[in-house]
């Protein structure tokens, strides 16, 4: 029996799903609007087992290495030691993520026409969903008008051979645990393995990142890879071990990670193992089958309106195939779905080549729009121009080793396209290659901004002038410039 109707359910409170949901509340107010979340509290993923958490620790490690450069800006302390205090670092982590998790609830209850419901969802039919509340034995049918997807995506662990196997970390169990490890096997090379890597090893952790491929970031661009792999090599805390196949997982008194590299047989040890072997998207309790739905192993089917097949139901985030997996990318799509509900007609859609991430790392790689890689695959005629930081003030200020900034900027029109920077403050001025490259600016649209002196964001300025000089070289150059030259000097 079905005991509540609904205009619009969310299935899942993350960014994906709850932006949806409050952005479609206030410009519908007579709107009934139910949020299903399995754990009761919105935030998802990103809140409570990812980015957040992780950047908590991050700036800890990060100001430990600031700690260990302030001789080389003429401070020295009597006592340079520290002690890291891990128990202050949780707290820090539960009332940050307790905080923003209630500030979430508290505003979506204010508007009064959206239900929180702590349940498990299964689709009945298109517009039908078994409601099984988690701290309730009562099980329920709602009916809906129209449904968001916004499940997101689980950690996907391989299923290693060994004793030690059903012990081993994932991201969410190192943050549902919060337990630091002297030592700790890494097993993976893409963002999170290396962000948990470089972030640990700050906070004396020593690390074992074991790596499948010949080298780490393997989606990214070359020239920037090598930064972060020169950072891990030069970092003592750290042992990188590439090409290494892991055959079998054991514990005893401490875990031994077995791998095959080169043909031959090793072995490494330590207290803990994670593994972030890639994710996968979370949809398989939902029985899309019952709905007709189509999808496949990795993701939900959906269009660039982020419908899906069936008419009234869309997917958004994680859970979508192809779509890139974070939190603004999702919010990005939340309100794309909540315009084409509100007008009852899908005209906005998504363009994932202007997106923008950021990859925490030491230092951290920024990319908006298109990387060099992908715009080159993509068979785009581009010119490339890249910004060495060395030359400049705000960096020589800070004392920082190694930095660039690349422009990917369309030949014929001189369109930016893609923005890319690898620096340790990377993620404060990558905003504004995400406006770059969001609103088709040019290099002449730079070259006539006016940034402020000594900051990193002038640096764009100066690459733009630095491209479009080396273009007004190459077209004087050109044999009509040079005949003009002679005609107009005759005249």
């Amino acid at each position: 029996m079905i005991l509540q109707k609904y205009d619009l359910v969310i299935i899942g409170g993350g960014p994906a799903g709850t932006p949806v949901a409050m952005e479609y509340a206030k410009l519908h107010e007579n709107k009934k609007i139910a949020i299903i979340e399995v754990k009761g509290k919105l935030g998802g993923e990103c809140l409570f087992d990812g980015c957040i958490p992780s950047k908590i620790m991050q700036i800890s490690a990060k100001h430990i290495k600031e700690l260990q450069k302030l001789q080389d800006f003429g401070v020295e302390l009597n006592n340079s030691h520290f002690q890291l205090v891990w128990e202050k670092i949780k707290k820090r982590k539960e009332e940050i993520l307790k905080q923003r998790a209630n500030a979430a609830k508290n505003n979506a209850i204010e508007l009064k026409n959206i239900d929180i419901l702590k349940a498990r969802a299964t689709f009945v039919s298109g517009n039908e969903l078994l409601l099984e509340y988690i701290d309730e034995n009562l099980a329920q049918n709602i009916s809906f008008d129209y449904a968001v997807i916004a499940t997101g995506s689980k950690a996907f662990v391989p299923k290693y051979k060994g004793t030690g196997a059903s012990e081993i970390w994932s991201n969410e169990d190192f943050f549902e645990k919060m337990e630091l490890p002297s030592s700790l096997t890494i097993i993976g090379g893409g963002a999170i393995a290396i962000e948990f890597a470089q972030i640990l090893s700050g906070l004396g952790v020593m690390i074992n990142l074991v790596v499948r491929g010949d080298s780490i970031l393997t989606n990214l661009d070359r020239d920037f890879v090598e930064i972060i792999l020169a950072e891990i090599k030069s970092n003592s805390n750290i042992k990188l071990i590439l090409n290494a196949n892991v055959t079998e997982i054991n514990f005893n008194d401490g875990f031994e990670v077995n791998y095959v590299q080169k043909g031959k047989e090793f072995r490494c040890l330590s207290q803990r193992v994670l593994a972030a072997t890639g994710r996968t998207a979370n949809f398989s309790h939902l029985r899309l089958e019952n709905c007709g739905l189509i999808f496949d192993k990795k993701g939900i089917i959906t269009d660039k309106h982020l419908a899906t097949n069936i008419k009234n139901i869309y997917a958004n985030g994680d859970v979508v195939k192809g779509f890139p997996k974070f939190a603004h990318t999702a919010m990005y799509g939340a309100h794309t779905i909540a315009q084409n509900l509100f007008f009852a007609h899908d005209f906005s859609s998504v363009a994932y080549e202007k997106n923008s991430w950021v990859l925490f790392s030491f230092p951290n790689i920024a990319v908006a729009g298109l990387s060099e890689d992908a715009a080159r695959k993509s068979g785009i005629d581009i010119i490339v121009g890249i910004y060495d930081y060395a030359i400049d003030a705000k960096f020589q200020i800070e004392g920082n080793k190694k930095g660039f900034l690349k422009f990917i900027v369309e030949k014929k029109t001189l369109k930016i396209i893609g923005v890319s920077v690898v620096l340790d403050e990377a993620n404060a001025i990558i905003g504004e290659g995400a406006i770059i490259v969001a609103n088709s600016l040019t290099l002449k649209d730079l070259i006539s901004t006016i940034h402020p002196h000594p900051t990193y964001s002038e640096s764009f300025g100066f690459l733009a002038k630095q491209m479009m000089g080396e273009i007004m070289v190459d077209k004087l150059q050109s044999s009509t410039i040079q005949a003009l030259l002679k005609i107009e000097r005759l005249l």
